[in-house]
């Protein structure tokens, strides 16, 4: 009888350390993870296939793009070649504002962090402090590629 109540209360004690089937779904994959120079923070997730972009300090979120959760069409993916680098960034379009977080390297030249243009005319640029591009296997899939559209020449460069 002891030896069946001692197996019972095992049991019960692994069952309760198995994650439940109808457990909450996995936290989005991060992308970006930057603090600025401002003091304020840019994220990157991916949710639903979707890159998320993130803005604010710790305790306020000021910014979520897309505005509408999914929306690929106003995410663009850039990549460029340079002599002695590349660059590899998301820009996130808002009415005429384009929020680019960007991460490239060139000859004398190294930049990671945030971009913000109105009508393709850059209006702000915050270093990050630390952080950036994390490893992932996201490659921008499906997402429109901004040297199709002829956009990569305003937002790949550094400024």
């Amino acid at each position: 009888m002891l030896k069946s109540q001692l197996l019972s209360a095992g049991l019960l004690t692994l069952l309760a350390t198995i994650p439940s089937v109808h457990a909450a779904p996995p936290e989005p994959e991060l992308i970006f993870n930057c603090e600025l120079t401002n003091g304020k923070y840019v994220i990157v997730r991916l949710d639903h296939d979707v890159p998320t972009y993130y803005y604010g300090s710790l305790e306020k979120v000021e910014m979520t793009l897309p505005q509408n959760e999914g929306d690929k069409t106003q995410v663009r993916l850039g990549e460029m070649t340079f002599s002695g680098g590349g660059a590899y960034y998301y820009r996130f379009i808002n009415g005429n504002y384009s929020y680019v977080v960007y991460s490239g390297t060139g000859k004398g030249w190294d930049y990671t962090g945030l971009k913000v243009y109105k009508n393709q005319k850059l209006i702000m640029k915050k270093e990050c402090t630390n952080g950036g591009f994390l490893p992932n296997e996201y490659r921008g899939q499906g997402l429109v590629k901004e040297a199709d559209t002829g956009d990569d020449a305003t937002y790949g460069y550094v400024d």
